[in-house]
């Protein structure tokens, strides 16, 4: 059987998450990377991957709730002595909803950055433009590009950008998470950018509760439902999929090995 890792999770309010956990092992879904976006968001993420010696998790100010982060970091600091702690995230620019400010956006993910240094830890990142634009990369590859250049290491999450962008964060030595949009009929130019990625820095993921893969489009999405996001990076590289689930967990474990032994 494939040993797939989940690089980005959120827990369902709705569902029971060990149950999905024991699902998505059965399916081949290994290991799971569980994201916060606040900080009692990352509380509920610790306590959930400390259940489980293949669950790891992630903790940060999502953009959404920039505009509610007062710049206090002790939780997270508290939360970065888990073992279970690999990273600082899910954290980023997102100018698309807009649900915080641009300038707040800005600040949290200066602090956060600086918390990935202080940790030792790659940041999570999410970066999603308003319509029609590039705001959001522009903000964040001129704080990524400081942040590599301090020795900084980071993951754009759900990578739907332009070949462009990808080869810029690529030369920063980012990785990619790519999930279920690449099954989705309309997203050739996801599929196009994803054959041009360095194959040793792409990460799988769900994303999950959200961007659940064809068929199961519309619904909710859960860690089990992983492998089809690999079989189709398989069939569009013309490998095994068991090949792909190698490489992309070998990945994974190369860039969050602080906790991930």
């Amino acid at each position: 059987m494939m040993e797939i890792f989940d690089t980005h999770l959120h827990l369902s309010e709705e569902l029971d998450n060990d149950e999905l956990a024991r699902r998505a092992a059965e399916a081949g879904v290994k290991y799971l990377l569980v994201c916060g976006g606040s900080a009692t968001d990352s509380v509920r993420a610790q306590e959930f991957a400390e259940r489980s010696i293949h669950t790891f998790f992630a903790a940060g100010v999502h953009p959404h709730e920039a505009e509610g982060f007062d710049g206090d970091c002790g939780v997270f600091r508290r939360l970065a002595e888990s073992r279970r702690f690999c990273a600082v995230g899910e954290i980023g620019i997102d100018t698309y909803y807009g649900f915080s400010g641009v300038e707040r956006q800005e600040q949290t993910l200066r602090i956060m950055l600086k918390l990935a240094l202080e940790f030792s830890v790659p940041a999570i990142l999410h970066c999603r433009s308003a319509e029609g634009t590039s705001d959001a990369y522009e903000i964040c590859y001129r704080l990524l590009s400081d942040f590599a250049a301090d020795g900084g290491t980071f993951v754009v999450h759900c990578f739907a950008g332009t070949a462009e962008w990808m080869r810029k964060f690529a030369d920063l030595g980012a990785y990619f998470g790519v999930g279920g949009m690449l099954t989705f009929k309309r997203s050739d130019n996801i599929r196009e950018v994803v054959m041009q990625m360095p194959e040793d820095r792409i990460l799988l993921e769900t994303d999950a509760p959200y961007l659940a893969p064809v068929p199961f489009r519309g619904k909710p999405n859960v860690p089990e439902y992983l492998p089809l996001v690999a079989y189709k990076l398989a069939e569009l590289k013309a490998l095994p999929a068991a090949a792909v689930a190698e490489q992309t967990t070998a990945n994974a474990f190369r860039l969050f090995r602080r906790a991930v032994r």
